[in-house]
């Protein structure tokens, strides 16, 4: 036989059980059927547009060949049949991919069948798994996952592992600019050098100070130096300032926000005119806005509440109660998180 080529059904998992980290990315709840591995054709395999892959490099798909020739599939992947007799990637494409290269006509997988959103989670969650991901993988994986499944930072960090401020820098980096992103996708163990770079708020400086990062002149502890002697004094707070709208109150409880004092503009602080119509714009945006907020929450309360008497024609069915509560789920947990991030902002 030549080498590199197996014979159907023999792929290196033979009589094994599944890997508890394979099992461990499958949801509790679902489908209970068997999760035992088994052998399909990778010609009835194919991959989803629609999930998290990130960067497969030629390399790596070579590389992972080469251990898959010497010692065949160690982890089995995970499918959804779309079909009867076809399946769709959920994990391991890159497993699928080097298996095809190879030529073998077999793939160990397990079967399971699950929604969308399910496969979306599983598919990032086994990304997350990998031990070459780099800062700016990781910030984007993060934020799908916070933006498309309602994580919380917090249950997103219990999830994987990590502290809180650790996934609340990595999600910073998603707005980080862009020779920031490029200074951590050349030279990933500068990730805390980063976070320091983006309290420069001069692109010029901050562009040369990253430069010199990229070639080694400059250390961390030196550049915190540098950027602690760099930075403006923050600007005196305002003499007076009403209470914030407080989002779940009703509109007659809502205290009235006034306005703040203007700050004179002295020969040592000038203030154009152009800056302080920008900033009055941008209050009386934020304050619509949370307005609107609360207003929406007060008419669905009212909604929901109305819907649910024992006098309405038409009672929301136990599927429309649970699909509003996640949804209610999500959106509190994306609150949550922009709260979590004005915090760290300020401080």
């Amino acid at each position: 036989m030549p080498k590199g080529k197996q014979p159907a059904g023999d792929s290196g998992l033979s009589g094994q059980e599944p890997d508890d980290s394979i099992l461990s990315l499958l949801p509790p709840e679902g489908a209970q059927g068997d999760r035992s591995v088994r052998q399909i054709a990778v010609d009835r395999v194919t991959i989803n547009a629609k999930q998290p892959r990130l960067a497969l490099p030629p390399l790596a798909i070579d590389e992972l060949a080469a251990s898959i020739r010497e010692h065949g599939v160690l982890q089995p992947i995970i499918v959804r049949p779309t079909e009867p007799g076809s399946y769709e990637i959920v994990a391991g494409e890159r497993r699928w991919r080097a298996v095809l290269s190879l030529g073998l006509p077999m793939i160990p997988a397990i079967v399971e069948a699950m929604s969308d959103e399910i496969a979306l989670e599983v598919a990032i969650i086994e990304n997350l798994q990998r031990e070459d991901l780099s800062p700016l993988d990781e910030a984007a994986i993060f934020a799908r996952m916070t933006s498309e499944l309602g994580y919380s930072i917090r249950k997103l960090a219990e999830r994987i592992g990590k502290d809180k401020g650790y996934v609340e820098n990595r999600l910073r980096l998603m707005h980080a600019p862009a020779d920031i992103r490029a200074l951590v996708a050349e030279r990933s163990d500068t990730i805390s050098h980063a976070y320091e770079l983006m309290k420069i708020t001069d692109q010029a400086r901050r562009s040369e100070l990253a430069a010199q990062v990229m070639r080694g002149e400059l250390s961390l502890a030196r550049l915190k130096s540098v950027v602690r002697d760099e930075r403006p004094e923050p600007a005196p707070a305002p003499e007076a300032v009403a209470p914030s709208i407080f989002p779940y109150a009703s509109p007659n409880e809502r205290p009235i926000i006034a306005a703040a004092k203007p700050v004179a503009a002295s020969a040592s602080a000038p203030i154009s005119a152009q800056a302080a119509a920008i900033a009055s714009a941008s209050d009386a945006a934020l304050t619509n806005a949370r307005d609107s907020l609360a207003s929406s929450i007060d008419a669905l309360a009212a909604v929901l509440h109305e819907i649910d008497q024992p006098e309405a024609g038409a009672p929301l069915s136990e599927t429309d109660r649970a699909n509003m509560a996640k949804w209610l789920l999500i959106a509190r947990n994306k609150l949550d998180n922009l709260a979590a991030i004005l915090r760290q902002k300020s401080e």
